[in-house]
């Protein structure tokens, strides 16, 4: 078997081919497209490292704003995000009596916040490398070293600011502990896996109050009462499950961004590694903003409020899953309607309600249709690598609504929590803009 083929087989499948020019040889090329290349850079490390989808949007926002506060001073109308984000103070200011590349800088000092947060830092630290010997080519070399300096000064800044947001702290915390109330969530198969992240709302958010800030008004509330909304809602789960078509399988496979699949042949069992749901909205992000040719400055303004939504968005949803604590459809079909219906795609492992694809989807949307607009048409090539084709959408709320119903398509949801989910997304959104970027701000 060739080695393509047996990292196609095992699942481990990069994104570089198809987005990422090459970072070892010349850096002669637009400045957002070095800021594209880092992002891509770190969603392959990210899927390469194995991290969970809540741990993965908080390896990508770090770095990106950074990035962005290096770089917005080369835009007057780019206001700081230091006082607005929570529990982020001043940030170093750039030397005045020495000239300093404020490009360089952010390049800089996402890589040495990246670095901080992966687990194969060697990725990162040779990218860095390449980038400085790339630079200094061409630029004076005391820019290139005050650049450096003024980046990594940044960096330190940052990388002492992840320090306190308690997640090194939720790593010693205990595990979830299973409960047996009628209509509490168990765990699934295939892998039975305990509770994925249960204190993740223990995590510091970035523009929340609290982690749920945003809990929806709307909940479902489970009951066997064959009149109650939530015995419909399952009942509609299971029959559109039962009835899928060409059409609804492909879409929901597209949008199943399981970083860590299941899979049993006989005696053997291997995990298919893709990217997570935030990941394929950052990439969603860096095809927009390329497609326009939008400015570095801009971009990184793109990158840095999306990636923010989207990380608080994963700690406002796991704050209510835990909270209501409620049963996947395979768990309670099987229980009481149909003992061999099982879902197209594979249940991950923690409750239901809200839906995580549903909320962040609609949190970096939102975000992304204030920045660079509405009915913006483009065409999706993240999943190319995994196996699928392309996806054009009018907008991107049309490509958040169609994430949060293919997992109703994949029967990992109700439908009436896809629906309420993309409530609260929205509201993740508006608010992020709202205190980060208040002249762009949905009314």
């Amino acid at each position: 078997m060739s080695l393509n083929k047996f990292r196609k087989r095992m699942g481990i499948i990069l994104l570089s081919s198809f987005f990422i020019i090459t970072a070892h040889k010349n850096f002669a090329q637009q400045k957002e497209q070095v800021l594209h290349n880092l992002n891509v850079l770190l969603v392959n490390t990210v899927m390469e490292d194995l991290f969970t989808p809540p741990i993965a949007s908080r390896i990508y926002v770090y770095p990106n704003i950074a990035f962005y506060e290096c770089i917005r001073l080369d835009d007057p109308s780019l206001p700081t995000l230091s006082g607005k984000l929570n529990g982020l103070k001043t940030l170093p200011a750039a030397p005045e009596n020495k000239k300093v590349d404020r490009f360089i800088s952010a390049s800089i000092a996402f890589t040495y916040v990246a670095q901080a947060l992966v687990g194969t830092e060697y990725k990162i630290e040779n990218w860095r490398t390449a980038f400085v010997d790339s630079v200094y080519s061409n630029t004076d070399s005391s820019i290139v070293m005050q650049s450096a300096k003024y980046g990594k000064a940044v960096a330190d800044s940052i990388i002492a600011w992840t320090k306190r947001d308690n997640y090194l702290k939720s790593r010693g915390l205990i595990r979830y502990v299973i409960t047996n109330k009628a209509g509490d969530w168990q765990p699934t198969p295939l892998d039975y896996a305990q509770g994925l992240e249960p204190h993740w709302n223990t995590i510091r958010p970035l523009t929340l109050n609290s982690p749920s800030q945003f809990s929806p008004k709307e909940k479902l509330v489970y009951s066997k009462s064959k009149n109650s909304l939530f015995y419909k809602t399952m009942m509609d789960c299971y029959n559109i499950g039962k009835n899928l078509d060409t059409a609804r399988k492909a879409t929901a496979l597209y949008w199943d961004d399981n970083p860590n699949v299941s899979k049993n042949i006989g005696h053997l069992n291997y995990f298919i590694h893709k990217i997570s749901p935030g990941g394929h909205w950052v990439m969603i992000a860096q095809q927009a903003c390329a497609q326009k040719n939008i400015p570095v400055t801009k971009s990184a303004q793109v990158y840095a409020l999306t990636t923010i939504a989207i990380f608080d968005a994963f700690i406002s949803c796991w704050d209510e899953k835990y909270k209501t604590n409620l049963i996947r459809p395979i768990t309670i079909i099987n229980r009481i309607v149909d003992r061999n219906w099982v879902p197209y795609i594979q249940t991950p492992p923690f409750p239901e309600f809200t839906s995580g694809h549903s909320v962040t989807s609609n949190a970096a949307a939102t975000i992304l249709t204030t920045l660079l607009g509405d009915n913006f048409v483009f065409t999706d090539r993240t999943e190319i690598p995994f196996g699928n084709s392309t996806r054009t959408f009018n907008s991107f709320y049309e490509a958040s609504l169609e994430s949060s119903t293919s997992r109703v398509y994949g029967g990992i949801h109700y439908p009436e929590t896809a629906r309420i989910s993309v409530q609260q997304g929205k509201a993740i959104g508006k608010n992020v803009l709202q205190i980060l970027y208040p002249a762009a701000a949905i009314k």
